[in-house]
Parts: C-alpha cells; structure tokens; sequence
C-alpha cells in the first residue's frame, strides 16, 4: 500500500508537535513523535487530529496540497458561548460553582533593544568605502587594457622598425 508522509504542527509556531492523537476512518490511531511526522495509507477518506492544547481537526482527503497539517491553538478559540434566555440565573449560579482552570498565558516576545549597530556599520560601508572600492578595480581593469593595448602597438612598431631596417641593408648592401 502507498504511505504518506505528514508533519503535524501548531499553526501559530510553525512548530512540529508532539502527543498529537490521529485517528484514520479505517480505524487505526497513531500518536506524533517528537518531530510531529507521521505515516498515513493513501487510500484515508478522513483523518482526525486531538490534542489537549489544540482545537479537534478533522481532514478529508481532497483538502491536503501540502505535507504539513496546521493545528490551531485552544488560546485563540472561544472559551464560552453565553446564549440569552428565559432563565439565565440558573446558568449564572452553576458556572459559578464550577471550578476553573488556569489558562496558560503566552511567553513574551523578546526584542533586543537598540538600534543594530552591525547593520549601521555595514550600510556606512556600502555608502562610503564600497563605491570607492569599486571606482579603484574599474580604473585597474581599464589600465590593464590601455597598458596591453599599449604592448601591442609597441611590439608592431618594432617589428615594422624591424622590416624596414632589413630592407635598407638589403637595398644598400648589393
């Protein structure tokens, strides 16, 4: 049977996630290893996705283009729906009562602060010293052709120096 290859990972990390329970319509179940990879028969019509941490997911078939299958976060979703009624108290007083659980709150973002102080020395460089560096090597490179240039016409002249010498002893000598 052909295999497929899928990485589950959490849609907000773009991390591969580990413990991540998949179900496949033909009854088997597979739990992701630590890289998030898992192998699935290509003949599946329906997978589910089940994890503490994020929503319930269910794929079919058609909808996987890629290998990576995107979980969302149970932060982002809704915790609790309050439907308006006759009878609303009721409701009030058990979710009350109802112990809770804590949420996990969100490491912050880590900015390094100040300004990139190898960024600025390298655009000062580009600004100052590399055009000049670049105006030296296109004054070389166009010296090297005027000097070979140069040799050339230099060693016609002596060889038609040369010629004309041979023929004036040539000429004076008989």
């Amino acid at each position: 049977m052909a295999q497929r290859k899928l990485v589950v990972a959490s849609l907000e990390s773009k991390a591969p996630q580990r413990d991540v329970q998949v179900r496949i319509d033909n009854g088997s179940e597979i739990r992701t290893p630590w890289n998030g990879m898992i192998e699935i028969p290509d003949s599946f019509k329906r997978i589910d996705f089940c994890h503490p941490k994020f929503q319930r997911r269910y794929v079919l078939r058609d909808e996987i283009h890629g290998d990576t299958i995107f979980l969302i976060p149970t932060l982002r979703a809704i915790d609790e729906v309050v439907i308006l009624g006759k009878d609303r108290r009721k409701d009030m007083m058990t979710n009350m009562l109802r112990p809770t659980t804590p949420k996990e709150v969100p490491l912050p973002q880590v900015v390094a602060a100040g300004p990139n102080v190898l960024a600025m020395l390298a655009w000062l460089y580009d600004v100052t010293v590399g055009p000049k560096i670049a105006d030296r090597h296109r004054r070389k490179q166009a010296l090297k052709k005027v000097r070979a240039q140069e040799l050339e016409y230099e060693q016609r002249w002596t060889a038609l120096q040369d010629t004309t010498s041979y023929k004036r002893q040539n000429v004076t000598k008989p």
